[in-house]
């Protein structure tokens, strides 16, 4: 039986105070979360603006007809939870996208 085809999908950062070795970081764990859950990483969006931009996230999709994006977390994206809230509304709901987080599951709290 062949193998499936893998699903296409695009990566999200945002990069603005990151230094070089900390992208690099970011963006193999965004590879290794797609290759882990057959899907290939066609490119990687940098944000490199203090503004989130939520609408031009979602045109920038749209126009590539991405169907899955991969982020580090959405904390990552931003900590603002009326921010986030508008983040993944513009991938959701504008762009008709999957979001997917490539963070590790959360390691419980030491006592």
């Amino acid at each position: 039986m062949p193998a499936p085809e893998k699903e296409p999908a695009y990566g999200y950062l945002r990069v603005l105070d990151l230094p070089d070795g900390e992208i690099e970081v970011l963006e193999k764990q965004l590879h290794e979360y797609a290759k882990a859950h057959n899907m290939v990483l066609l490119g990687i969006r940098k944000e490199r603006y203090r503004l989130l931009r939520p609408g031009e996230l979602a045109a920038w999709l749209i126009e590539r007809q991405v169907q899955h994006l991969i982020v580090p977390s959405v904390e990552h994206v931003t900590t603002h939870p009326i921010a986030r809230m508008l983040f993944c509304q513009a991938v959701y709901l504008d762009a008709g996208a999957e979001l997917h987080e490539a963070e590790e599951e959360p390691r419980p709290a030491r006592s």
